[in-house]
Formats: structure tokens, sequence, C-alpha cells
């Protein structure tokens, strides 16, 4: 979805933590795979992939609720989002912005007014924020065309790592964006053993699951988007297992 599209539809997805770390686990359905080409020029219509979740609402205050994955902050909430966008924008704390309740409906929700306490917990996940750059995001549906043998790659069948699209957890105007991730739309893959694995998994139309470690770069206050560079993605197996680890020019 791109902020500028005031008529955007909800949500297709839902950016959660696995169970590694209290940050890396969910359960979204797969949808069957189409095989068309990502239409890279209307990224601005770009979501997540993932159907709609009915998972509960949740709103995570204090800095227990920022799960540390390796050293990276899971990002797994738009209370959290809005945190981050925050602390790099160098906006003054809005605790009644950061509360709004997550919601899928098109109306945004009435704000919320955050109580003393929770003013104290959301400056400190604020000033946590500013001194953690390092996330970790773990998407699902992550769908992979067959292989490309002349270059030795999986091409990625999903909206996903392009430039300048936004990604959303809620209706809020707040989302990132990746700065220039279109390498990893290519997941090369050189090993016979896991190839063999992929090859079954695109054969029988699963999808996979994946870590992407990101860096902060800033946050645009005009357009109310954190900006991310992506160090590395990992395509995992439905134990959580690595099959693929590709780093920013590996």
């Amino acid at each position: 979805m791109d902020p500028s599209d005031s008529g955007r539809v909800p949500r297709r997805a839902c950016i959660a933590a696995l169970a590694l770390a209290a940050g890396l686990s969910v359960g979204l359905p797969g949808a069957l795979a189409s095989g068309a080409p990502v239409d890279l020029q209307g990224a601005s219509l770009t979501d997540l992939p993932g159907p709609p979740t009915a998972a509960p609402f949740r709103q995570p205050l204090g800095l227990g609720s920022m799960a540390l994955h390796d050293g990276a902050v899971v990002l797994d909430s738009a209370v959290l989002l809005k945190v981050y966008f925050t602390a790099y924008a160098r906006q003054p704390v809005d605790g009644s912005a950061i509360l709004t309740p997550d919601t899928e409906m098109i109306d945004p929700p009435a704000a919320v007014r955050p109580s003393r306490e929770q003013e104290r917990q959301i400056a400190a996940m604020v000033a946590f924020a500013a001194s953690h750059p390092r996330l970790l995001i773990v998407v699902d549906d992550i769908a992979l065309d067959a292989y490309v043998a002349a270059g030795e790659y999986y091409p990625i069948d999903n909206r996903l790592f392009i430039h300048g699209a936004g990604y959303y957890f809620d209706n809020s105007p707040y989302h990132y964006v990746f700065q220039h991730p279109r390498p990893f739309r290519h997941l090369h893959c050189s090993d016979a053993a896991t190839m063999r694995v992929l090859n079954q998994a695109i054969e029988d139309y699963r999808h996979f699951r994946m870590a992407i470690s990101c860096t902060v770069l800033g946050a645009d206050a005009a357009t109310h988007a954190l900006r991310l560079r992506v160090d590395e993605v990992r395509l995992l197996d439905a134990q959580g297992r690595a099959l693929i680890r590709q780093r920013a020019g590996g």
C-alpha cells in the first residue's frame, strides 16, 4: 500500500514474530501461488504477503515488550513501528498516535489518550529504539518461482522487496520501506539437497517463512515512513531452519 492512496484497501498481512526469542512465531494460512510476475510498476499497491488475520489486538508497552534476537529488535506490531518512527524521525513523542488501536477498517480509529504510566513506558521504548537500529522482521507466505539455472537463483513470487513500496501493520499512515532491496528478490542457491527441497515445495504450492534482518537508516516525517536497509534474509522451513541465507552484496 502507499500512504498517498487515501482509498487503500484494508491490510492483507500481519507481520509477527517467530518462535525464536519471543518474536519468531506466526501461523498465517498460505495462499496458492499464482505464478504471475510481480508488477514492479504497481508498487504503490504493494502490501505484505498473506491473507487477513484474526490475531488478537496487541498493544505491547514497556521495554519487556521489545523482544531481542541476536541483538536485533523484533518488529512485529504497529506500536513498535510507531515507536521506531518517532525515535528516528526525531519527532515529539505522541502517545496518542502510538497507542491508536490496530485496525483493518478504512475509517481510522479514535485516538487513545495514554495514562501517565503509559507515557513513561513509551518514552523508555523510544529511547531504547534510538540506540538499537537493528531490526528483525518475519513474514509468511513467501512463494518462490521455478529455479533459474542461468543465474542459479529462485525468484520470489511475492510483492516484497520493492524499492519505495510501503508496508503496514494497521490502517494508520505509519509504514516502513526497504531501500533498494531488489537484489533480494533473487535467492541464490547451488546446493543440490536444498534445491530438491525447494523444487518439491514449489511443485506442491507450499510457501515459506522468511526472516529479514534490517538496519534503520532514518525516518521521513512527511510520509510517516521508516526507512530500512536489508542486511540479510533467511528462507526458513517449517521447523525454522534456514534453507537459504543471503547477505547484502553476497
